[in-house]
């Protein structure tokens, strides 16, 4: 019963998102505001597992991104705030974790013609490490290698830090931050032979981050911090603190996200993507 009032929800918020943008009302109900959307693995073997999304359905969100926004490059969003410039209906595409897909994510995302933001989790790479959260779910993680990583910055595509070993920036503190803060930074910086200023928190919601880490993160020479709990981003959002929405299963469809969108629901706060954080530091 619980199933089938879910469904008939969720079909009803396709359909309302449809008919919101295909008369174009989105455009007023979304001025003054920007998204940052969020993905993490692209893989049609786990489709049905919360962080992965499969091919036909990732290819099916880039397109309305490109019916119905203004997709642009996260330093392009940065410099729009700063300048005062209009955001209305920008989005900003990004990825966290460093999955083996998200190379051949950065290929689709090519061929449609959109820029994004790949967060890295710098031990993971060409690694056989398994998160806590694939060991609980028994799918075999499988990661970039370095040289992909550097394909990823050779096409165009921006690169960002997301500390060194995933961990719980709300219950990391002191030194241990200052390492996998700085450690992240400094390697991927090593990797690439650029500057990364872009940095996005594991885990994702408020409370997985502390204000000293915040300010951290900022005195290591980022110059933004991206969350994701959901939410919008408008003139007044603060650099150090821009939300994201997952793009979870929870949404249906790219219609149904429009519409959580549009209501300007933190959707990561009812059906999160991230999986929850364990109560011990995971290292």
């Amino acid at each position: 019963m619980k199933q089938a009032a879910l469904a008939a929800k969720r079909f009803l918020a396709l359909v309302a998102g449809a008919i919101l943008y295909h008369s174009r009302a989105h455009r007023w109900l979304l001025r003054r505001r920007a998204v940052i959307v969020l993905f993490h693995r692209v893989d049609d073997r786990y489709a049905r597992d919360p962080i992965t999304r499969g091919w036909q359905d990732f290819r099916r969100f880039l397109r309305f991104f490109r019916r119905f926004f203004h997709v642009v490059t996260l330093a392009e969003l940065l410099r729009r705030l700063e300048q005062g410039e209009p955001i209305d209906r920008c989005l900003v595409i990004t990825f966290d974790d460093g999955y083996r897909d998200n190379h051949a994510a950065g290929t689709a995302l090519a061929d449609a013609g959109l820029p994004a933001c790949f967060f890295i989790t710098t031990d993971f790479i060409e690694s056989n490490r398994v998160p806590w959260w694939d060991a609980e779910a028994g799918i075999p993680s499988e990661w970039m290698t370095w040289d992909q990583v550097r394909a990823l910055r050779d096409a165009g595509f921006e690169i960002g830090a997301h500390t060194c070993n995933h961990v719980d920036l709300g219950k990391v503190h002191g030194s241990e931050s200052d390492a996998e803060i700085r450690g992240s930074k400094g390697r991927l910086e090593g990797e690439l032979g650029a500057r990364v200023t872009f940095f996005s928190f594991p885990y994702g919601r408020r409370d997985n981050f502390t204000e000293d880490n915040r300010l951290r993160v900022r005195a290591s020479g980022f110059a933004a911090c991206l969350s994701a709990h959901g939410g919008t981003v408008t003139p007044e959002t603060h650099r150090y603190a821009l939300p994201r929405i997952p793009i979870s299963q929870w949404l249906a469809s790219p219609y149904h996200f429009g519409l959580e969108v549009i209501r300007g629901r933190s959707t990561a706060a009812s059906r999160p993507s991230e999986p929850e954080p364990p109560r011990y530091t995971s290292t």
